[in-house]
């Protein structure tokens, strides 16, 4: 017997709309921190410590940060992508039962 596979479409959108929301989210707070270290680092703050921060920053956090929304963006479109995919199967598994 092959195997059932259900999926419900609403918690689906709800999971893919939270991914992006959650993206959008990180995509503002990198906006503001850009923001910020712009103003800090342009003479608001200067030696080791602000390069030393600067450099992290650079380096790892802002990437890092951006791998994340990259993450949740792909999670969100791949979300959709799989309810789609599994709505198509319904479609053409009934089609056959289908009157007219």
């Amino acid at each position: 017997m092959a195997e059932e596979v259900r999926a419900d479409y609403d918690q689906l959108e709800e999971v893919a709309s939270r991914f992006a929301n959650q993206a959008e989210a990180i995509q503002q707070m990198l906006d503001k921190v850009r923001s910020s270290m712009e103003a800090l680092l342009d003479g608001g703050w200067i030696g080791r410590g602000a390069d030393a921060f600067s450099n992290e920053m650079e380096a790892k956090v802002l990437p890092a940060t951006m791998r994340l929304q990259t993450a949740l963006d792909t999670a969100s479109a791949e979300t959709r992508n799989i309810s789609q995919i599994i709505q198509q199967a319904e479609d053409e598994a009934s089609a056959p039962f289908r009157v007219g």
